[in-house]
């Protein structure tokens, strides 16, 4: 409910009074009395009346008492203008200034960022009598019993009971939230906050009282509440105080502005009257007295401290009321589509090791026919055909190894394509290039039958020219597009080097080479390849290692052996055909054991003749 205060005559008519008083005295008692309602209309009626509304109700007896005693200091240094109070709370400040503001109002910073979104602005800023500016009069300070040795630092409140004034119109409790914000990250930090109500005295006595564990209050109010004999001296402590010559009292947080005296009407729409009023006010409100425990008035300060504080806060209840509302909303088809990955995921485990186990017990059918297919032959052709037998053993291990690869392609591209399209998300170009992909990758498996049956007529290898760096970088495309892996390369190839090789040979000897780095490094956070190349004579010599784990000098001397591998569900066969692949194209496949222990391979290839030796000879 709004007061008004009395109305006060001003010094001129006291004046007049006391020079008349013997004149008066000798004429009858009525003609004073109307002498005087004559002299009170007659003021009234001339004088110009001026609204203030300000905040004060529930708030710290400091700035209401500053509030009262500018308000005084108006009437006098300012007399031909009436100035009415009106006392409000914070909501009722709000819609006023909205709906029918007064011309000029005192509120805290926060409530002034809200209103000059509708052109309000400030005329002065209050300032702390121990602060160095009106831009570092207002912080938080989070206090606790002294006897509370498990609370020392602002990292101790994790899950302590906080008790402020109010969650929206106190400005202490929203810097302390802000601070606890940066230490903790986004989100409640506190399994409990509780409020006291105004006035801020009451989360003080909250605390001593111990019906919380933390309490968050103004700067310097306890201090003065030690002063004024409220509570007594050291029964509570500051938590984390900081050392600031900005503001000489006990606080924990940053410092920002605090009470202002603001316009309402927008500057580009003032008269000159209210112009001239308003340089009135701010040349009176730096000569207000300063009593003490009083605050003191100066030049309008940034409210971009506020501004900023205020969007941080506004932006975590913005995220935590939009995770709320997507989980309330989304959270059982979300649920449902956790369920379908893993079965999804344990779906392709099953038909993975389906797959193997099919291959072995087919590769263990087809090495049976054909030891009873020689088994019939004559004694004569007995070496023969174990020879035979020999050739055609590796030959189907290298089909079953090295078509290994575009048929988990085809097979990952071909899946892929029914997973989209029974979501109804496949559109004509990822089905155009998801059908290149595929008709690549039967391309190449082509390729691989056609050079499995060269090998088998005793065919050389057909060797082209090709550019190592761009035959590298294919290979790693392919390799990553197939694997999907998180396995990182490193590369240093120069980009002149040619060699003279038959393309798909390679490609086949490069991803085993890269897949046995894959399954090395499939325990380290963040798998890498090194690929580096050296020139050595008319040989180029290619370096793979990865950071997998060391091995040991045994195994390097038996890697290449057929049929030995490290792996549970491997072969043994997938080097040994690499190194024959790389002899028949004129080059090499060796191992070696670095100092670190890490395995090394070495492809050696041979060197393209340059062109001007092509010319010699012919």
């Amino acid at each position: 409910m709004a007061k008004l205060r009395p109305i006060e005559l001003p010094l001129t008519v006291m004046g007049a009074s006391r020079i008349f008083d013997p004149l008066i005295s000798r004429i009858p008692i009525r003609i004073p009395i109307l002498f005087t309602v004559v002299c009170i209309w007659s003021w009234t009626s001339c004088a110009h009346a001026v609204t203030l509304d300000a905040q004060v109700i529930g708030e710290d007896r400091s700035v209401i008492e500053t509030i009262a005693t500018t308000l005084d200091h108006l009437r006098e240094e300012i007399s031909d203008e009436f100035f009415e109070l009106n006392y409000l709370a914070k909501e009722d400040l709000l819609k006023k200034t909205k709906d029918n503001p007064a011309f000029f109002f005192i509120t805290d910073a926060v409530t002034f960022a809200a209103l000059s979104e509708a052109g309000a602005w400030a005329v002065a800023a209050m300032k702390h009598p121990l602060a160095i500016d009106s831009s570092h009069t207002s912080g938080a300070a989070f206090i606790t019993r002294k006897d509370r040795t498990d609370i020392n630092s602002l990292t101790d409140l994790q899950d302590k009971k906080i008790v402020g004034m109010s969650p929206t119109s106190s400005l202490s409790y929203l810097i302390g939230l802000r601070e606890l914000q940066r230490i903790f990250g986004p989100g409640h930090f506190s399994k409990e906050v509780s409020f006291s109500g105004a006035p801020i005295e009451k989360v003080v006595h909250e605390i001593l009282e111990g019906r919380g564990d933390v309490g968050i209050i103004d700067a310097c109010l306890l201090e003065r509440m030690e002063r004024d004999g409220n509570i007594t001296p050291d029964s509570l402590k500051v938590i984390s105080p900081r050392d600031s010559s900005d503001l000489r009292c006990r606080h924990s947080t940053g410092l920002y502005p605090g009470w202002v005296m603001a316009v309402s009407k927008p500057a580009s729409e003032l008269t000159e009257k209210e112009r001239n009023l308003i340089l009135k006010v701010s040349s009176v409100l730096p000569t207000v007295p300063k009593l003490q425990g009083l605050m003191e008035w100066s030049t309008p300060s940034n409210n971009d401290a506020i501004a900023s504080l205020l969007s941080a806060l506004e932006d975590e209840n913005k995220d935590k009321a939009f995770w709320k509302n997507f989980f309330s909303k989304y959270g059982p088809w979300l649920g449902a589509f956790v369920i379908f990955l893993f079965l999804l995921f344990a779906h392709t485990i099953y038909v993975s090791w389906l797959v193997r186990k099919r291959t072995a017990q087919l590769t263990a059918s087809m090495q049976r026919a054909q030891k009873l297919q020689h088994l019939v032959n004559s004694e004569q052709e007995k070496i023969s055909a174990m020879e035979r037998a020999g050739i055609v053993g590796q030959l189907s291990s290298m089909i079953a190894h090295e078509l290994q690869q575009p048929i988990n392609a085809i097979t990952n591209f071909s899946r892929g394509l029914r997973i989209r399209n029974e979501r109804g998300s496949l559109g004509p170009e990822v089905l155009q290039e998801t059908l290149q992909r595929i008709t690549h990758q039967s391309e190449t498996a082509a390729q691989i039958v056609n050079k499995v049956r060269a090998y088998a007529k005793q065919h050389s290898a057909e060797k082209v020219r090709v550019n190592l760096l761009a035959l590298l970088k294919k290979s790693i495309q392919k390799f990553k597009q197939i694997k999907g892996s998180r396995l990182s390369f490193d590369l240093n190839c120069p980009e002149t080097i040619e060699v003279e090789v038959d393309p798909l040979e390679s490609d086949l000897v490069l991803y085993n080479l890269f897949k046995n780095s894959l399954e090395a490094c499939k325990n380290e956070a963040e798998p890498l390849i090194i690929i580096s190349v050296e020139q050595s004579e008319q040989k180029t010599v290619i370096k793979i290692q990865d950071n997998g784990p060391e091995i040991s000098e045994d195994l390097v001397n038996s890697i290449f052996i057929p049929k030995v591998s490290q792996k549970t569900d491997g072969l043994g066969l997938g080097l040994s055909i690499c190194k024959a692949l790389a002899e028949s194209q004129g080059g090499s496949l060796t191992a070696i054991r670095n100092e670190q222990g890490h395995l090394v391979m070495k492809l050696c290839l041979p060197m393209a003749v340059p062109a001007k030796d092509i010319r010699k000879n012919q």
